[in-house]
């Protein structure tokens, strides 16, 4: 009988989180170290908007489209697995709108052509998509594929049913790499040391440092990310609402999450009046809303390299070293997870990771 793969996840995020899973249900020994972050750090800070949305490159657009539909492949397997695991996800899609309507035309001609599900509506179309919004806007974009999810909660449904196929999940924080010349052998931790015939990095912006350890440089653009998210409030958005300064959800709990920037702005100074900026913002966007009050607010790096596509891949010149660092990690993470269990166990080097190996830089 063949011995297991013995795999060491670093990272409990959504990313780490998947590949846990997806490597313990193809039959590895699977064992993730969260730091005591079970969830992750930067999982929880982040506005957890599935999507393909206008402005990426052809080729980064496809792989975040195979990244949507992954997200149903893997919604449907751990509901019919044996244990069962409920994966709610809001597939209610996006309304999309600016101040210049030819922003949105532009945008969505674009995405059109490529063959995503994104079309202009008009202002009783919007307001159908979003019944409590205040003043609906003339034109807007609606993609109807898009969705989003409760990304702390997903990570721990992914954990857990990792663990159900016979992954464990410790809270230990890894202190650094075993190296044995161009061979990464294991980590060491404050309970000593763990072996493993390949270690992944899912661990955020801790990544590069980690791989430093091996002699692996992972050029890295970190940007920070800040949410504000309500107390539990009854149901007043179906979907994501991208309106211009402000992007708002609802997570499944009936918690608003509010944010104004996802293109690697500066932090705001004052943490208290942005979120309340954000309150106030989402008030104005939505009716019956005025009882909202701010339960919290999240302020992280989103690890993101540096030419803001995904790393994803084998350290070349290292064995027994994945890295897998991305922003967008809630969009691509049903996705990553697969494939780099398939690279490491079953299939070797898949095409569509090709594009995001780090040799690129």
């Amino acid at each position: 009988m063949k011995t297991p793969m013995k795999t060491i996840v670093i990272g409990g995020g959504i990313i780490g989180a998947s590949i846990a899973y997806h490597l313990a249900v193809r039959g590895a020994g699977v064992t993730v170290l969260d730091g005591g972050n079970r969830g992750g750090i930067a999982t929880p800070a982040s506005f957890a908007w599935i999507n393909s949305a206008p402005g990426n490159d052809r080729i980064y657009h496809e792989l975040r489209l195979k990244a949507i539909l992954d997200w149903h492949r893997l919604q449907q397997d751990l509901e019919t697995g044996d244990e069962g695991h409920d994966l709610p996800i809001n597939w209610h899609g996006s309304l999309w709108w600016e101040d210049d309507p030819s922003d949105v035309e532009s945008g969505t001609a674009t995405a059109a052509a490529r063959g995503y599900p994104i079309r202009l509506i008009d202002q009783d179309t919007a307001q159908a998509q979003e019944p409590y919004l205040r003043t609906a806007p003339k034109v807007s974009a609606l993609s109807s594929i898009e969705g989003s999810l409760s990304p702390v909660e997903t990570a721990l449904v992914l954990l857990d049913a990792a663990v159900a196929n016979g992954a464990q999940v410790l809270e230990e924080t890894v202190e650094s790499l075993i190296v044995d010349g161009t061979n990464v052998t294991g980590v060491r931790t404050e309970s000593g040391d763990k072996m493993a015939d390949c270690v992944i990095l899912a661990a955020g912006i801790a990544t590069a440092e980690l791989a430093a350890q091996a002699g692996v440089i992972v050029p890295m653009d970190n940007s920070p990310g800040f949410l504000m998210q309500t107390a539990v409030t009854t149901p007043l958005i179906r979907g994501v609402t991208l309106s211009p300064g402000i992007h708002v959800r609802q997570n499944a709990d009936g918690r608003i999450v509010a944010g104004r920037d996802f293109g690697g702005g500066p932090a705001p100074d004052d943490h208290v009046a942005e979120a309340q900026m954000l309150l106030a913002g989402t008030k104005a966007l939505f009716s019956d809303s005025d009882g909202l009050e701010v339960e919290t607010w999240t302020l992280a790096q989103r690890p993101t390299p540096a030419d803001g596509h995904p790393i994803i891949g084998p350290a070349e010149g290292v064995s027994g070293l994945y890295i897998t660092v991305m922003h967008s990690g809630v969009t691509l993470a049903a996705l990553v997870g697969r494939l780099t269990a398939e690279e490491i166990l079953d299939t070797g080097p898949v095409d569509v990771l090709e594009p995001y190996r780090l040799s690129r830089f």
